[in-house]
């Protein structure tokens, strides 16, 4: 538990200072200013007065036990002020000095010692080169942190690695007016994890919803753990910094270079449920809506506007949010009828005309809640002269009452009518400025639904052999080299993935018994390490009819690739079909992901492919078949037969069990894979394997 971090009983401020622009100055003046509940002692060696406080020499002159100390000293001096914590019985540490690996070997040596020192006295460390961390719950009110948003208590807790990223969602949510729960910027997770901290906020009755900044994962197993047991309760909503990878590297597969950052992100937040965004204002709008709403029921949205030009702007947003339009009742259109102007548009959006008043706002908002192919409703009015605005919101608010469908409110209008918000936030009703933050926001809450709802199964037990693969795996393991067609092959087959009839040819001598297990047609492949792509190269012959053609492309294939260490592979020839990437790359710290997308040439024109966390389950197999942008070309167009999604399912999971079971492979390339009509299953006809 973390309770002596986020509610501590006392603090201490090691470093505490008279100088107001000093950090410990600034702490011993945030956990004052805030009303912390509890006592707080300025520690600094020369003892003195500071903000009216008696100051300390040191920690074991302090009269209390202490649960938390901010420390905020030269790095040096840390490991030895952590052995007098540990005299005093001090549980949770923050250290909010740098220089440590951050800035390089020595620093991280130094950060070794710090680490050591806590740990053999019993002290959980956060940090070091951190802020802090706050908790606004009224009674602690606990402030522990140098930065300078307001402290005011609401009900969304905040995990950034970014200093500067958390302190602007900080900021955002404080001039909105809803303020916070908890935060922290946890630096360089020396020792206690962002998971940790994850876990405590989910475990908080406060906490309605999660925001996480991060730049990379020091445990990404750890950090699926804990999400994936918040997320069926309460939304995440993260955003992650570095989602792309500058700089040329040499990669020896498809897999390696479509697997980027962004890919295992996203990979890693969907198995966990996490609403992702690369956008951190429409994450803090999204925040907004779901801090004081539930959310809703479908995707159908209903839009209400008192002037046309931003009611289709919300329609068009909506749509490309993937929310549908909801269709009004024959009831509901009558009730709209009798209740609206006679100039009222009664589609969706509802037009209520500018001149609307606030019973004509009640009844379409009402009218529309009640409608059951309506999920959500967004509600837009220019703050017109001629009407009574604050009527307008109080009668808003009043229809929303006893609905558990999600309302957001888009207002036009100026700084002198502001109370006209506040108004509408204070009755808990989410308000932006324009038209496409509704809609977005709207979304983002039906994507957390969506989320929540989809089936959580295990990895389905399957009929494979892994003896014979770990016995392939075993000649390879430790050599970082590719395995030979052949055994590449033999691998797939050992895990049930359909591959082709095949056999390994070292010479001319091998050809016949090559081909009496192949069968005619058939094709010929150099297999070397060095040809990654062989049809390129001149390393594929395909269509091979007879013992003739056999031996004149052995022939040709053996001058063009000469030398020791290439071999050759003679494989059945399989009918052209649908063509499929499916691949397996290893992610540290969190298994491998498995890739998936439309194969062949088209890999590396379209780049149209989706990753997920290995192993996956039927529903996750099913899911990551559906993601890619192309998948209408799997379902058939034009009169084209689609390809036999079950089989592929199976593949796929099949191709990640392998992935999960055997973590020496550090690249799988199965491109193509030949999808075929239903009743037919797919083929892997081409495959790179390495190991670590």
């Amino acid at each position: 538990m973390l309770d002596g971090l986020f509610r501590p009983r006392a603090v201490a401020v090691i470093g505490a200072s008279a100088n107001p622009y000093s950090i410990g100055h600034i702490v011993v003046r945030n956990l004052v200013q805030y009303g912390f509940k509890g006592p707080v002692f300025p520690v600094n060696p020369k003892g003195g007065v500071i903000r009216s406080m008696q100051a300390y020499e040191s920690i074991l002159d302090v009269p209390c036990d202490v649960d938390l100390v901010n420390i905020s000293i030269r790095n040096v001096f840390v490991p030895k002020v952590l052995d007098e914590c540990g005299k005093k019985g001090v549980k949770f540490a923050i250290v909010h000095s740098a220089g440590f690996k951050e800035v390089g070997p020595e620093g991280e040596a130094l950060e070794r010692e710090m680490v050591a020192a806590a740990h053999r006295n019993g002290i959980r460390l956060f940090g070091p080169n951190s802020q802090g961390i706050q908790n606004a719950d009224p009674e602690v009110s606990v402030y522990a942190n140098f930065t300078f948003v307001p402290q005011k208590p609401g009900n969304v807790s905040i995990v950034a690695q970014g200093g500067g990223m958390g302190e602007m969602l900080k900021l955002h949510l404080h001039n909105v007016g809803l303020g916070h729960r908890m935060y922290c910027s946890y630096g360089n997770e020396c020792d206690l994890t962002m998971p940790e901290i994850l876990a405590y906020y989910g475990q908080d009755e406060g906490t309605r919803v999660i925001m996480m900044q991060t730049e990379s994962f020091k445990d990404p197993r750890a950090f699926l753990e804990a999400a994936a047991a918040i997320t069926p309760h309460k939304p995440i909503l993260a955003i992650k910094a570095g989602r792309t990878s500058e700089g040329s590297q040499a990669v020896s597969s498809h897999t390696g270079a479509l697997v980027d950052q962004a890919t295992m992100a996203e990979a890693m937040y969907r198995k966990a449920g996490v609403v992702q965004f690369t956008d951190t204002h429409q994450m803090i709008k999204a925040a907004i809506a779901m801090s004081t709403q539930d959310p809703p029921p479908g995707n159908r949205i209903g839009i209400i506007t008192n002037t046309g030009g931003p009611g289709i702007q919300a329609v068009d947003e909506s749509v490309s949010q993937g929310l549908e339009l909801a269709r009004w009742s024959a009831a509901g259109t009558a009730k709209l009828k009798d209740a609206l102007f006679a100039e009222a548009s009664l589609g969706n959006p509802v037009d209520v005309v500018a001149t609307a008043d606030h019973n004509h706002y009640h009844a379409a908002v009402s009218t529309l809640l009640a409608e059951a192919d309506t999920d959500m409703v967004m509600v837009f009015f220019v703050t017109a002269p001629f009407t009574d605005t604050n009527a307008i919101a109080m009668r808003i608010k009043e229809a929303t009452e006893g609905s558990h469908k999600p309302v957001v409110v888009v207002v036009e209008t100026f700084s002198e009518n502001y109370g006209l918000i506040d108004k509408l936030r204070a009755a808990d009703l989410p308000v932006f400025e324009f038209a496409e933050d509704g809609a977005r926001a709207l979304a983002a809450m039906n994507r957390d639904a969506r989320l929540r709802e989809r089936p959580r199964e295990e990895a389905p037990a399957l009929d494979v052999d892994r003896d014979a693969a770990a016995k392939i795996l075993a000649r390879y393991r430790g050599s970082g080299s590719y395995l030979p067609q052949a055994d590449a092959f033999a691998l797939l087959a050992a895990y049930g993935v359909p591959v082709p009839k095949t056999a390994a040819v070292a010479g001319e001598g091998d050809l016949a018994a090559a081909v009496a297990q192949t069968g005619f047609p058939c094709v010929l492949k150099v297999d070397a390490a060095d040809v990654i792509h062989k049809s390129d190269a001149g390393g594929v012959v395909l269509g091979i009819a007879d013992t003739e053609q056999l031996n004149s492309a052995f022939a040709a294939m053996r001058a063009a690739f000469p030398g020791d260490g290439v071999g050759f592979l003679l494989m059945e020839q399989k009918p052209k079909g649908r063509e499929l990437i499916v691949g397996a790359t290893a992610s540290p710290g969190l298994g491998s992901l498995v890739l998936f997308g439309l194969g062949g040439v088209f890999v590396e024109v379209m780049k149209d492919v989706a990753a997920a966390v290995a192993p996956l389950s039927r529903p996750e197999a099913r899911e990551l078949m559906g993601l890619i942008r192309g998948r209408a070309v799997l379902e058939g167009l034009r009169g084209e037969e689609g390809v036999d999604m079950d089989a592929l399912e199976d593949l796929l999971l099949r191709v990640s069990r392998l992935a999960a079971d055997m973590p020496e492979i550090v690249e799988m390339d199965l491109n193509p894979v030949f999808a075929y009509p239903v009743g037919v299953a797919p083929c892997a006809v081409d495959v790179r394997i390495k190991v670590s």
